[in-house]
C-alpha cells in the first residue's frame, strides 16, 4: 500500500462482537486507520 492510496475494503470484529466493514463506516465520513504491533 502506498501513502495516500485508498485502503482495501475489509471487515473486522469489534470488541463487542459486532462486524465492522470499512465501506460502511466510510459512509459516515473519513476514517483514520491505526495499526498497532503487540510487543509482548
Amino acid at each position: 500500500m502506498k501513502p495516500n492510496s485508498p485502503a482495501p475494503n475489509f471487515t473486522l470484529t469489534s470488541a463487542n462482537g459486532e462486524q465492522i466493514t470499512l465501506s460502511e463506516v466510510l459512509k459516515s465520513g473519513n476514517v483514520l486507520l491505526v495499526f498497532l504491533r503487540h510487543l509482548g
